[in-house]
């Protein structure tokens, strides 16, 4: 049998958990016990966060964490640490003082019009206290639009002290007056990110003061630091998640290194380069953009994120972590960090995060209001970008060893009960998710305001003592879904680049189309890209294969990637552009030889040729030759259907289904020993049923591997070898496929008796916070609990018991029981012994060792806080109700 697969058998899978432990100040007893709570539901490490301690790397918070080390070393736990006093990472605890050598610097400009001819003028400059002139460029006005000009000239050499002196040629200009400054709307008192010896000082005051305490620890029960989004930060939320490069009106990343970069590459035009920034000023506009943005997110990738990594593998840690990458900020400033892969590509895991509602069941085509019901979440990044951009920087960076982390639950309020948690989970899953940082215990008293759900409780959260059911299920899926190698065909451009030089389509578009028709992919950037050999037809990246690059629609890509375009359609490889033929801007920028991650990759490439024919005009494009196979290199301008046709022509697809099943995803992952594929049903309403024809599984045997039970069951195929795919609302499945001798064959399975328990159900009730269960009373018909007068604020366990007369001879010696509709955990005691655990839909169990006679069924039913604690976060939230609602149906049967 496939080693893994043996492994979660006998319950030998490893810890791919590390929750969040908050901290603030609790005495003693109080974090053993917690620690306790932790290990009770199966996870084996904690990753403890400062934000809330009054002391942190203090003596309180080094009296808290010794505790804390000492219960984890006494558990065999491991601990990771959140690096820095509060959210977000670069706040260095506080110590970085206002206009230091340190802190954050911008960039910022103001404009001036003048109209000439105008002979002898001179103009004041701005230049504050603590600024610096960085450089002056006039451009004459090309119409009634202010920032759109023409004619640009770097006036910087006709300043003297403040004052600016310059004869205003004929017609209408605008003066643009470029300076750096301290002085700007991002967070006070944080470090310069793009800076490394701003990243040095946060390295001294964080990093080396737990390595002093616990460096004997270092790579056994200190496992490493987590950083919780680090941004640029030039500004906070006056453009809300859209501060990308080229608003007008916007305070830029800044610093001397970035100035020396600029200077080196832009030469003595680089004030004309800096002015474009802001202004339209044609074709020079989206280069400069697209060459600033480089270097900011260059030295942001190499300073904070690199810097930090390499300092964690020298003392034998780990690095992890995520930025923020909501609605495209992955690819933007303010917020974000300009560019997602080379943002975490110094890390040993590739990280993202969903909080606050962004991911919920059904939303994937829309936009949805988050909490607070003002501002709204784009469903298709949520859905069909985040997880798979976080999981292809998994699979593509060789350090990271295929592992992507999540942070996740967090801040969905105490509506998320374990029935969401779990789609959650399979929602990563499926997209190639395998580690995991649910959010949060918290040391707190009860209730605590902050973010909840919050797992313990203090033992007043009704559903903790079936927590560990969802953490033994992801343990054990994970544990299959690391240490292989993921199959995809295709190749995704990541659209950070085109997004910074003009319009585009958001990689995430293509995914969802790609994702609804059952089409794996990687989502690649360019400067992996330029690392990756092509021959034969195929592109490879790491450890994986792709047999298509699919370029979504864009109006510019820079020339490196027309250059490397041109090597790979010549040696076979299929380029689909999802929409027109974009221009290309010719730029002297090479990723591959500018950012040391993709150098990294770049070294075992250096040979092959990738030198592109000298472009010519045409149609105010420019266009390469593509020698003889042009065939391979299609613009595709209309419906995703011509794209599907297209891909096709070149691609041997994984599986096919039977029918259309656009809420199915897949996952196909290969170890050593056979081969694994995750079937997810996430459509909240439609059931799949399917026919699934699995490439080259012809010789293999098929089972069903029930991660939740953790048993091995037969799979069901038909004569032409395709495998039975059902799955309920909300349901996952794991498929494998191996040449093993010793896997359970399909059985045929002989029907008894039905029936429907609908009368004679005695219920009895539980608050969350009482420790026993009140009298019983009949309840006549199932109904839901919360919706009924009196215990509209039930917030607790239900106890439901009936009897149940059988004959094993004449009903049948096995039952299966569907709960029908159950909000939300679901255990079953038959005859006094516990049967079964469900927290997500099917509610449907196989009973076994009935009596003749008289049977007592016996099931509990746990519900969410929310009918108690009735939490604003929870308000944007459709609350459901409470308790089993059936209907109950028995079907007995005989193997």
């Amino acid at each position: 049998m496939e080693k893994r697969l043996k492994e979660v058998l006998d319950r030998e899978e490893g810890n791919y958990i590390l929750p969040f432990f908050w901290q603030h100040g609790e005495d003693g007893g109080r974090l053993r016990e917690m620690m306790g709570a932790v290990y009770s539901t199966g996870i084996r490490a904690v990753c403890v966060e400062s934000r809330p301690h009054p002391e942190f790397a203090g003596p309180g918070w080094w009296r808290d964490m010794d505790i804390i080390m000492d219960e984890a070393r006494k558990r065999n736990m491991r601990v990771w640490v959140l690096d820095d006093a509060h959210f977000p990472s670069g706040y260095c605890n506080g110590l970085v003082e206002e206009q230091s050598v340190y802190a954050k610097r911008y960039l910022d400009h103001y404009t001036i019009d003048a109209s000439g001819p105008g002979s002898g003028t001179s103009f004041f400059l701005s230049i504050d206290e603590g600024e610096e002139l960085v450089g002056v460029v006039a451009a004459r006005r090309k119409g009634r639009t202010a920032g759109e000009v023409q004619e640009p000239v770097d006036i910087t050499h006709k300043v003297r002290g403040k004052v600016l002196y310059w004869d205003i040629p004929e017609g209408y200009w605008n003066i643009t007056v470029i300076k750096s400054t301290f002085s700007g709307s991002g967070r006070k008192k944080y470090i310069n990110t793009i800076d490394a010896s701003s990243v040095r000082f946060f390295l001294d005051v964080v990093y080396e003061s737990h390595l002093e305490h616990y460096g004997e620890d270092f790579g056994n029960t200190f496992a490493g630091f987590f950083s919780d989004e680090p941004e640029l930060g030039n500004c906070l939320g006056e453009y809300g998640h859209n501060a990308a490069i080229g608003q007008p009106d916007m305070k830029l990343p800044w610093g001397e290194e970035l100035f020396g970069m600029v200077k080196s590459f832009w030469g003595s035009g680089f004030a004309v380069r800096l002015a474009a920034l802001w202004n339209q000023m044609g074709n020079l506009s989206p280069q400069s953009r697209y060459e600033y943005m480089n270097m900011v997110t260059d030295l942001y990738g190499g300073n904070f994120c690199g810097q930090i990594g390499e300092w964690c593998r020298e003392h034998g840690v780990e690095y992890i972590g995520h930025v923020i990458e909501d609605n495209g900020t992955h690819a933007r400033l303010g917020l974000g960090t300009g560019h997602y892969f080379k943002a975490l590509w110094g890390q040993h895991m590739s990280g993202i995060d969903v909080v606050l509602q962004q991911i919920r069941p059904g939303y994937d085509k829309m936009d949805f209001y988050h909490i607070g019901g003002k501002g709204t979440y784009n469903g298709t990044f949520f859905h069909h970008g985040l997880a798979k951009m976080g999981a292809s920087l998994g699979h593509l960076d060789p350090k990271k060893k295929g592992r992507t982390m999540c942070e996740v639950y967090g801040a969905y309020g105490w509506s998320e009960g374990l029935k969401l948690m779990k789609w959650l989970t399979d929602h990563m899953l499926v997209r190639g998710v395998n580690w995991f940082v649910p959010h949060a215990f918290t040391a707190a008293p009860f209730p605590d305001p902050d973010c909840p759900p919050h797992f313990y409780g203090w033992g007043n959260n009704p559903q903790f003592p079936w927590f560990s059911c969802l953490c033994h299920y992801m343990n054990r899926m994970s544990h299959l879904l690391n240490g292989g190698t993921h199959i995809a065909e295709i190749a995704l451009l990541y659209t950070a680049e085109t997004e910074w030089m003009g319009s585009c389509q958001p990689f995430e578009e293509i995914g969802m189309l790609l994702a609804e028709n059952q089409i794996d992919y990687e989502v690649v950037p360019i400067g992996i890209l330029e690392t990756c050999e092509a021959a034969d037809g195929k592109m490879r990246a790491g450890n994986e294969e792709f047999s298509v690059l699919i370029v979504p629609d864009c109006e510019w890509i820079p020339e490196e990637l027309e250059q490397w375009i041109v090597y790979a359609v010549r040696n076979g490889l299929p380029v689909l552009f999802a929409g027109r033929r974009p221009g290309v801007m010719k730029s002297g920028w090479r990723q591959a030889e500018s950012f040391s991650g993709w150098k990294e990759m770049h070294k075992d490439v250096q040979g092959m040729d990738t030198a592109a024919e000298q472009p010519e005009e045409e149609d105010g494009n420019l266009n390469y030759g593509y020698g003889d196979n042009t065939e391979n290199l299609i613009c595709i301008e209309g419906d995703g259907e011509k794209l599907l046709e297209n891909l096709e022509r070149f691609v041997d697809r994984d599986i096919r289904c039977d029918r259309k099943v656009p809420g199915l995803r897949y996952y196909h992952y290969k170890q050593d020993g056979g081969e694994f594929y995750m079937f997810f049903n996430e459509d909240p309403v439609m059931q799949v049923h399917s026919w699934v024809s699995v490439r080259g599984s012809g010789e293999c045997q098929a089972c069903w591997y029930n991660a939740f039970d953790n048993v091995l069951e037969p799979a069901v195929r038909n004569e032409k070898g395709e495998v039975e795919l059902k799955l309920a609302p909300g349901q996952a499945a794991m498929l494998y496929l191996g040449t093993d001798t010793d896997l359970p064959q399909p059985r045929v399975y002989k029907i008894g008796r039905s029936l429907v328990l609908e009368k004679d159900w005695r219920i009895s009730f539980r608050r969350y916070d009482e420790k026993d269960f009140g009298s019983s009373k009949k309840a006549g018909k199932l109904y839901n609990i919360t919706a009924a007068e009196e215990t509209e604020d039930f917030s607790g366990t239900l106890r439901y018991e009936t009897d149940l007369e059988w004959n094993p001879d004449t009903d049948g010696e096995l039952l299966e029981i569907d709960f029908g509709t159950v909000y939300e955990t679901l255990e079953v005691w038959l005859n006094d012994e516990k049967a079964s655990v469900r927290i997500a839909p099917p509610y449907c169990c196989a009973l076994q060792n009935l009596r003749k006679g008289t049977n007592s069924l016996t099931v509990y039913v746990a519900n969410t806080l929310v009918h108690k604690y009735r939490d604003s976060f929870s308000a944007t939230m459709p609350i459901e109700g409470s308790g089993l609602l059936g209907p109950v149906t028995v079907q007995g049967y005989w193997k």
